[in-house]
């Protein structure tokens, strides 16, 4: 069976509700909002320092009064040790010319080093930062565990332009660069604590995908978060396939699949027969994805798509010709010698249906 490479899937969405949302202007909106909320201190020091030193110069100032504007612009140039004035003669505003450069300045230039290394490594922030990202999201996907297959449910998310909150327990996990590469929040923590979910947004998230090889952790976060949001739709990793029918019942669990119930149809069906395509199960049922070359003379040559798929109950998925390739061609394509179909049904009438075809000049590549 060929691979399938998610980097080659064209895939053109576009929301225009979430075109800001994960832009680069937004990621740098949130990045000042974490810078504000962590220099808020020194800001409020700041705003302190002149308007103490501006009331005392309002009160104490000789031989005229001043107004509050040249108050404080008075308390301001002082901050940064530029006299406003000659010495003054009150013995209030005296203490001001020497205490306020120093502290002044000192809250200053410590910021000014702080939002410098601030700037320069911005993962010693990352944690505030994704926060407040995350916060600013609504109806985003939380993806919990980023292995081989939570990386390729974060390229596909992202590819159909969904908004993704990332948690990994691994930091030297060899794909969390390429997350921050593409911007989105990331969050490096184990999610089984309730308060990690909850600076996520999982009060905002329109699912959750636990994808984590640990079939326990992935149960207990699927728990924590169903008791934050009741009902929040939970995708559910499981090794056990059993297992997942038994809690995907009891619990409610939304969708709970095991990877190698999902992987077995097609190692088998491409063992079986290299003209198949796909397969996968619903229900109880073994659908699969099969190759038809269309021949002159065979039944379907010169027919339409919607005659050929009413007659013998199958989909056609794609026709290939010398016009080109198209996916789902419409009922009154009309199909001619050489076209190459992707025709999808259930496995034992497709196979039944391609050897009754195949006795009638029609072949299968």
């Amino acid at each position: 069976m060929p691979g399938r490479r998610l980097d080659h899937l064209k895939i053109n969405r576009t929301d225009h509700r979430k075109r800001f949302v994960g832009s680069r202007w937004w990621r740098e909106w949130c990045f000042a909002r974490t810078a504000m909320v962590h220099f808020r201190t020194r800001l409020l020091l700041m705003v302190l320092i002149v308007a103490s030193g501006a009331l005392v110069f309002r009160l104490f100032n000789d031989p005229e009064p001043l107004t509050i504007w040249q108050s404080a612009y008075y308390s301001w140039s002082l901050v940064f040790g530029e006299p406003p004035e000659r010495f003054p003669e009150s013995w209030a505003i005296r203490p001001l010319f020497f205490l306020m450069p120093v502290f002044g300045l000192t809250i200053i230039i410590e910021g000014i080093v702080d939002f410098s290394l601030m700037l320069r490594d911005r993962r010693r922030y990352e944690r505030s930062w994704c926060k407040t990202m995350a916060t600013s999201m609504n109806d985003h996907v939380v993806l919990v565990g980023l292995g081989r297959l939570g990386y390729r449910v974060f390229k596909l998310l992202r590819k159909l332009g969904e908004a993704v909150v990332v948690f990994e327990r691994d930091p030297n996990n060899q794909f969390l660069e390429d997350v921050r590469r593409d911007g989105s929040p990331l969050f490096i923590g184990d999610a089984r604590r309730e308060a990690l979910l909850e600076e996520a947004n999982i009060r905002s998230a329109k699912s959750i995908i636990l994808a984590t090889d640990d079939d326990l952790a992935n149960l207990e976060i699927a728990l924590d978060a169903r008791h934050i949001v009741p009902n929040l739709p939970v995708i559910l990793r499981m090794f056990d396939q059993r297992m997942a029918d038994k809690i995907g019942d009891a619990f409610n669990i939304h969708l709970a699949m095991s990877q190698s119930a999902i992987s077995a149809p097609s190692f088998t069906m491409a063992a079986v027969d290299r003209s198949i395509e796909y397969s996968f199960a619903i229900d109880d049922q073994l659908v699969v994805m099969q190759r038809w070359r269309v021949c002159k003379g065979g039944p379907m040559c010169g027919r339409k798509v919607g005659e050929v798929m009413t007659e013998y109950g199958i989909g056609v998925v794609r026709r290939k010709s010398t016009e080109g390739s198209r996916l789902f061609p419409g009922p009154e394509t009309v199909l001619g010698d050489g076209d190459e179909l992707l025709v999808e049904g259930e496995f034992t009438s497709l196979i039944n249906l391609g050897q009754h075809i195949a006795g009638a000049k029609q072949t299968r590549r």
